[in-house]
């Protein structure tokens, strides 16, 4: 009724279908008024996609929000920095002795100083990153995206980016968080500062495949946490319903944490080529154990279409830009100048194919061909189920606040009428 009665009336924001594929795109991509932040317009998602909470929002709230996020995204990262300098800590046990001198004696034990500089500090670093992921996630929908799929995408990029910046950088350039800025502020200085910390991290970052990899993918084929949340909740709320919500795979923690084990193995390959043994097993233990749980426990909240791929792919050539930096620095401090020149081509021809796949591949991503959809326009023609489809289409998109009320029944004759019609 309520949907009925905006009928003709000036509205925020609306679902517009269009009765072919080649007329929606022509809507989507054109720029509908002078101002163009007057009338946005965005390609809708799939129905159990769409984000309600930011649907109406105004171009002006959104932009706003972006900031806002931007600018909590870089004091979360900012104030990350605090686990990374007690993990680099414990990583030196001259730091530790100097700061807890009692601890000395235990210290000279060789089983002990081995766990505390070898796998606590990946251990540690673990436990604090796993809560960044349901951060970036909320980042991502105050952002004000509409739908799902692309919130996770959101979330996906500043998780795999804080990554980058907090694990790796963080802990191969030690010091202040000062003193990470004004490396990158002078270029001439970064292949020589890189060469100089990032061999220097190798033993860590072996720990740290096998206490985030390793153990990771452990805990994905057993689910031990998702378990206990669901024995704690049937504990809690007895009325709670029987049906289990088949959970979804969380694109946004999961593929941020592959893509950064594809830089560690790109950038340390020939730095310290014994943690490629323990990334073969822990790709080998992702695929048949994530197989698995695409197949039998995972269940697709919405279609992603491809839009992760860009981001592994983007996420790869940088990969590889830094190696070549590494390399570039590590020839330059072994007084190599030769190795050096024949390195510099490298990141130039990597730049190149990254300009060809953004030029070829990259649009295929952000909107359908016109000939693609001209094609199934003309097969929708002599579909005769198609005005079967617009008909669902006119209630595919209700708000959850028009939905009805579904009210629980009670069993306890509490709902029985007071006066019972005669039988006839």
């Amino acid at each position: 009724m309520e949907q009925s009665s905006l009928a003709g009336k000036e509205v925020a924001a609306a679902f517009v279908s269009f009765n072919s594929r080649y007329g929606a795109a022509i809507a989507l991509h054109i720029q509908q008024g002078v101002n163009p932040t007057e009338w946005v317009t965005e390609q809708a998602p799939a129905p159990q996609d769409v984000h309600w909470p930011f649907f109406s929002s105004s171009f002006m709230k959104r932009w706003i929000c972006k900031l806002a996020v931007v600018v909590a995204c870089i004091a979360l990262t900012i104030l990350f920095l605090i686990p990374v300098v007690i993990v680099q800590g414990l990583t030196h046990l001259d730091q530790l002795e100097t700061w807890f001198p009692f601890l000395k004696g235990v210290l000279n034990l060789t089983f002990i100083s081995q766990v505390i500089t070898g796998y606590l500090p990946s251990l540690i670093l673990q436990l604090f990153l796993s809560f960044v992921p349901p951060i970036m996630i909320m980042f991502s929908s105050i952002q004000g995206h509409i739908s799902l799929s692309n919130i996770e995408k959101s979330a996906c990029s500043k998780v795999w980016w804080f990554t980058v910046w907090n694990i790796f950088f963080a802990n191969a350039l030690s010091g202040t968080a000062l003193y990470h800025v004004q490396v990158f502020l002078e270029p001439k200085k970064i292949p020589q500062v890189l060469a100089e910390g990032v061999p220097a991290q190798a033993s860590f970052f072996i720990a740290y495949v096998v206490t985030s990899g390793w153990t990771s993918i452990s805990s994905e084929l057993f689910r031990m946490f998702p378990l206990i949340c669901s024995f704690i909740s049937r504990l809690c709320c007895h009325n709670a319903s029987d049906d289990l919500e088949v959970p979804s795979i969380p694109y946004h923690s999961e593929i941020p944490r592959v893509i950064f084990s594809v830089l560690l193995g790109i950038t340390y390959f020939f730095l310290a080529p014994l943690i490629l043994p323990f990334l073969l097993v822990y790709y080998c233990l992702g695929y048949i154990i994530y197989r698995n749980q695409l197949l039998n426990v995972y269940a697709p909240k919405f279609e992603t279409g491809g839009k992760f791929w860009p981001i592994v792919h983007n996420s790869t050539i940088f990969s590889l830009l830094l190696m070549h930096v590494i390399a570039i620095g590590i020839f330059g401090l072994k007084k190599l100048p030769l190795a050096s020149s024949l390195v510099i081509p490298l990141p130039v021809l990597t730049l190149l194919f990254n300009e060809y796949c953004r030029k070829r591949f990259l649009p295929i991503f952000e909107a359908y061909p016109t000939e693609c959809l001209v094609k199934k326009d003309r097969e929708d023609q002599n579909d005769a189920t198609m005005a079967e489809f617009y008909e669902k289409l006119v209630t595919a998109y209700q708000d959850p606040a028009l939905m009805p009320v579904q009210y629980s029944g009670s069993s306890d004759g509490r709902t029985s009428p007071l006066l019972h019609a005669a039988n006839v």
